[in-house]
């Protein structure tokens, strides 16, 4: 199997299994990816997403060399091809906008659409063996649908730039260093150390999580009147909820809140 999905306490841990290829993406997985990713979206028990890499990698980008299911006889029509890349981009968007945490746990190389995956991801924690390069350009291609529009938003406009033109490769420090990253960690403790952060995520205030990143999207496109309103309304309902009211009175009680989700 290309994709491996397991349920534990709350946190959907999503595998990229292709080892041997460094987890370079095909067809296949990304109908697989996108498939699960819309089912956990939905699924009222898993209340985080941790997406990482088998093996070595986390993911080297997609498959050049056609990987193991090839569909097409001949070279697609612009139009074709196009078509697909705009089906697979419910992935990124699934990342970005389902209404629970995601988190990527990178390993080793993360290339061109590895990249973007993980840029997609709400939080981003990396062994210090990561490696990073967008690809595209010495591929001769302008990267995956979203990439500019995540980057851009990520590290902002100069620096976007700089990895799209030049190409170069950076390490998880640099990454750190230019926001790509929220924390780097050694690598025998990566596995570890992100499910304990995917573990607290889905032992928090899911409801608030996903009014959070509602208004945080929306605070990328919308006007600050718009977004303040917005912003109110979630806050309000979230305030006479079972967990807004379990937080309150938690905190009377000197107790850890038990929340629920809604």
């Amino acid at each position: 199997m290309t994709l491996l999905v397991e349920k534990v306490a709350g946190v959907a841990i999503v595998t990229l299994n292709r080892p041997d290829r460094l987890n370079a993406l095909t067809m296949g997985m990304l109908d697989e990816l996108m498939a699960s990713l819309q089912g956990l979206a939905s699924d009222a028990r898993v209340r985080a997403v941790l997406l990482k890499g088998a093996g070595r990698g986390f993911c080297a980008g997609y498959d050049l060399s056609g990987g193991e299911d090839e569909r097409e006889p001949h070279d697609p029509l612009p139009e074709e091809a196009a078509a697909h890349m705009m089906v697979h981009s419910q992935i990124p968007t699934l990342l970005r906008r389902m209404p629970k945490p995601t988190i990527a746990a990178i390993r080793g190389p993360a290339a061109g659409s590895g990249l973007l995956l993980a840029a997609a991801c709400d939080l981003r924690i990396a062994s210090v063996t990561a490696r990073f390069k967008l690809a595209f350009a010495s591929a001769g291609r302008c990267g995956d649908p979203g990439g500019s529009f995540l980057l851009t938003r990520l590290l902002g406009s100069a620096k976007a730039r700089e990895l799209y033109l030049l190409d170069d490769k950076f390490d998880a420090n640099a990454a750190l260093a230019m926001g790509l990253v929220n924390r780097v960690v050694d690598d025998e403790a990566l596995d570890d150390e992100s499910v304990v952060l995917a573990e607290r995520l889905a032992k928090g205030p899911t409801a608030a999580f996903a009014a959070m990143k509602r208004n945080l999207n929306n605070a990328e496109t919308s006007a600050f009147e718009e977004t303040m309103a917005l912003e109110a309304l979630a806050n309000a309902q979230l305030s006479l909820s079972h967990d807004g009211k379990e937080a309150a009175l938690a905190f009377m009680e000197k107790r850890a809140p038990q929340f629920r989700g809604y």
